[in-house]
């Protein structure tokens, strides 16, 4: 593998990142495929002021906190299967059903209303199948202090989703884990040079912390915009964090390691 701090052309620093190369199957397969958009993420070592380093200091820094509804033992995450409340500020809340894999459904389809996006991490590729929906805040804090249950609150289509693609366990009593405290700023593109770039800080529940950039983009543009992402990362001094994972791995691998009383 590349060193990061010896290479300096996109293609390279890309590559050194763990991105496949650009003649590699697995960009035509991202093109070919059936999502709607790709979205590639690094994690990133935490330093601080970081934010500020790149959006500036008149950057706007939004605050989001995403609960994780699931089985008391995370049985719904071991099928690749996540409920998330956000909490959005200022009122806003939103519920969503993910499910991750080619086949979200076994035996069918999903509902006309799911999205599919792959999120593009260095040597992983997650495909995703989600539907969201935005909650009122009274529902919101509700489902959050488990009052009313999630399933109480999904549309038909989100409930199909999750029926489809967990079956029974979709029916069972689902606690709140988190929240999982995020900061999101988006990143100019004046400053990098992508369209729909973001740098994020996670707090998990517990006190650690990391970071990601990422950045959103078309099937066809994937390639070049993961070259673009490494020449930003490498240009401003920011060192990657591997093993590369979301942020939902990491927080159910860290519940995993410490039971839900």
């Amino acid at each position: 593998m590349l060193e990061w701090s010896d290479v300096s052309s996109g293609t390279d620093l890309a590559a050194a990142l763990g991105f496949p190369p650009p003649e590699d199957v697995a960009w035509a397969r991202v093109v070919d495929g059936d999502a709607e958009s790709v979205e590639l993420k690094v994690l990133l070592t935490p330093r601080p002021g970081s934010t500020v380093h790149l959006v500036g200091r008149h950057g706007r820094v939004r605050t989001r906190r995403l609960h994780l509804l699931d089985t008391p033992d995370l049985g719904l995450a071991h099928r690749g299967v996540h409920v998330r409340l956000r909490d959005r500020g200022r009122g806003r809340w939103d519920l969503t059903v993910r499910v991750r894999g080619e086949d979200p459904v076994p035996g069918g389809a999903p509902p006309a209303a799911s999205r599919i996006e792959l999120d593009m991490l260095p040597g992983l590729v997650h495909r995703s199948t989600e539907i969201r929906a935005a909650l009122d805040v009274e529902r919101a804090l509700d489902v959050r202090d488990e009052r009313v249950p999630v399933q109480k609150v999904l549309t038909d289509d989100q409930e199909a989703l999750l029926q489809g693609a967990a079956g029974d366990l979709g029916s069972e009593e689902l606690g709140v884990f988190g929240p999982l405290v995020i900061e999101r700023a988006s990143v100019p593109r004046s400053l990098c040079g992508i369209a729909h770039a973001r740098h994020e800080r996670f707090r998990f529940p517990g006190g650690r912390v990391l970071e990601e950039f990422s950045a959103r983009c078309a099937p066809a543009d994937a390639c070049r915009t993961a070259e673009d992402v490494a020449v930003f990362l490498a240009t401003h001094g920011l060192v990657p964090a591997p093993p590369h994972r979301s942020k939902t791995t990491m927080w159910t691998e860290q519940l995993r390691r410490a039971p839900r009383r």
